[in-house]
Protein backbone atom coordinates (compact mmCIF):
# COMPACT_ATOMS: atom_id res chain seq x y z
CA UNK A 1 0.00 0.00 0.00
CA UNK A 2 1.44 3.45 -0.93
CA UNK A 3 0.91 6.26 1.44
CA UNK A 4 -0.35 9.62 -0.46
CA UNK A 5 0.56 13.29 0.55
CA UNK A 6 -3.40 13.07 1.34
CA UNK A 7 -3.50 10.48 3.46
CA UNK A 8 -0.59 12.03 5.59
CA UNK A 9 -2.73 15.22 5.81
CA UNK A 10 -5.74 13.59 6.68
CA UNK A 11 -3.62 11.88 9.32
CA UNK A 12 -2.22 15.04 10.17
CA UNK A 13 -5.81 16.72 10.67
CA UNK A 14 -7.44 13.92 12.97
CA UNK A 15 -4.15 13.90 15.69
CA UNK A 16 -4.29 17.70 15.66
CA UNK A 17 -8.09 17.62 16.18
CA UNK A 18 -8.20 14.87 19.26
CA UNK A 19 -5.23 16.66 20.91
CA UNK A 20 -7.94 19.77 20.78
CA UNK A 21 -10.75 18.10 21.83
CA UNK A 22 -8.54 16.86 25.15
CA UNK A 23 -7.15 20.77 25.77
CA UNK A 24 -9.22 22.70 28.48
CA UNK A 25 -8.44 26.17 28.58
CA UNK A 26 -10.60 29.15 29.86
CA UNK A 27 -12.04 31.99 28.38
CA UNK A 28 -9.94 35.30 27.82
CA UNK A 29 -12.89 37.07 28.25
CA UNK A 30 -14.58 36.34 30.96
CA UNK A 31 -18.38 37.35 31.56
CA UNK A 32 -18.34 38.10 35.18
CA UNK A 33 -18.50 41.03 36.37
CA UNK A 34 -15.60 41.44 39.04
CA UNK A 35 -12.93 40.51 36.02
CA UNK A 36 -14.30 43.52 34.37
CA UNK A 37 -14.22 45.49 37.14
CA UNK A 38 -10.77 45.00 37.72
CA UNK A 39 -10.03 45.42 34.31
CA UNK A 40 -11.30 48.80 34.61
CA UNK A 41 -9.58 50.17 36.97
CA UNK A 42 -6.12 48.72 35.93
CA UNK A 43 -6.82 50.67 32.55
CA UNK A 44 -7.99 53.49 34.64
CA UNK A 45 -4.76 53.44 37.36
CA UNK A 46 -2.27 53.32 34.22
CA UNK A 47 -3.41 56.32 32.81
CA UNK A 48 -3.97 58.29 36.15
CA UNK A 49 -0.30 57.21 37.00
CA UNK A 50 0.77 58.59 33.19
CA UNK A 51 -0.31 61.83 33.72
CA UNK A 52 1.08 62.47 37.31
CA UNK A 53 4.43 61.25 36.20
CA UNK A 54 4.21 63.31 33.24
CA UNK A 55 3.44 66.35 35.37
CA UNK A 56 5.56 65.66 38.13
CA UNK A 57 8.65 65.16 35.17
CA UNK A 58 7.80 68.77 34.13
CA UNK A 59 8.02 70.79 37.80
CA UNK A 60 11.22 68.86 38.59
CA UNK A 61 13.03 69.85 35.02
CA UNK A 62 12.11 73.34 35.46
CA UNK A 63 12.94 73.83 38.67
CA UNK A 64 16.11 71.99 38.65
CA UNK A 65 17.11 74.19 35.15
CA UNK A 66 16.53 77.40 36.99
CA UNK A 67 18.68 76.32 40.26
CA UNK A 68 21.91 74.96 37.86
CA UNK A 69 21.17 78.08 35.85
CA UNK A 70 22.35 80.46 39.26
CA UNK A 71 24.83 78.24 40.64
CA UNK A 72 26.85 77.91 37.27
CA UNK A 73 30.46 79.91 37.46
CA UNK A 74 32.63 80.39 34.56
CA UNK A 75 36.65 79.79 35.53
CA UNK A 76 39.59 81.00 32.98
CA UNK A 77 42.06 78.68 33.12
CA UNK A 78 45.62 78.33 31.41
CA UNK A 79 46.85 74.93 29.94
CA UNK A 80 50.26 74.93 30.29
CA UNK A 81 53.00 71.84 28.52
CA UNK A 82 54.75 70.24 31.32
CA UNK A 83 56.62 67.73 28.77
CA UNK A 84 58.30 69.09 25.53
CA UNK A 85 58.29 65.70 23.29
CA UNK A 86 60.92 65.76 20.92
CA UNK A 87 60.87 63.95 17.59
CA UNK A 88 63.42 63.46 15.17
CA UNK A 89 62.46 64.48 11.55
CA UNK A 90 64.89 62.55 8.82
CA UNK A 91 65.44 64.69 5.58
CA UNK A 92 67.25 62.80 2.95
CA UNK A 93 68.66 64.56 0.08
CA UNK A 94 71.42 63.33 -2.51
CA UNK A 95 74.57 65.19 -2.23
CA UNK A 96 77.39 64.58 -5.32
CA UNK A 97 81.11 65.44 -4.49
CA UNK A 98 83.47 65.65 -6.97
CA UNK A 99 87.09 65.16 -6.31
CA UNK A 100 89.28 64.98 -8.60
CA UNK A 101 91.17 62.29 -10.23
CA UNK A 102 94.00 61.31 -8.69
CA UNK A 103 97.09 60.37 -11.60
CA UNK A 104 100.24 58.60 -11.11
CA UNK A 105 103.15 60.91 -10.44
CA UNK A 106 106.04 59.46 -12.51
CA UNK A 107 109.21 58.51 -10.03
CA UNK A 108 112.90 58.63 -11.45
CA UNK A 109 113.96 56.30 -8.68
CA UNK A 110 112.41 53.02 -10.30
CA UNK A 111 114.09 52.33 -13.37
CA UNK A 112 111.69 52.58 -16.27
CA UNK A 113 113.18 49.48 -18.01
CA UNK A 114 112.27 46.18 -16.13
CA UNK A 115 113.68 42.97 -16.72
CA UNK A 116 111.41 39.79 -17.05
CA UNK A 117 112.35 36.98 -14.40
CA UNK A 118 110.63 33.69 -13.63
CA UNK A 119 108.83 32.73 -10.89
CA UNK A 120 111.97 30.95 -8.73
CA UNK A 121 113.79 34.74 -9.40
CA UNK A 122 111.17 36.86 -8.38
CA UNK A 123 111.44 36.62 -4.61
CA UNK A 124 107.59 36.58 -4.24
CA UNK A 125 106.60 34.31 -1.81
CA UNK A 126 104.00 32.25 -3.73
CA UNK A 127 103.17 29.70 -0.55
CA UNK A 128 101.50 32.11 1.15
CA UNK A 129 99.15 32.90 -1.36
CA UNK A 130 98.54 29.61 -2.16
CA UNK A 131 97.64 29.09 1.80
CA UNK A 132 95.47 31.96 1.87
CA UNK A 133 97.07 34.15 4.08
Amino acid sequence: MRISNENIIESARRQRQSVNRRMSVEPWHSPNLRSRYATAMGIAASLISFFAGYAFHISVSHSSVQHVAQRIQIQHDTIMQVQTIHDTIYQTRIVTKYRQAMLAESNNSTPTKQSACSMLCDDIPYELLAIGR
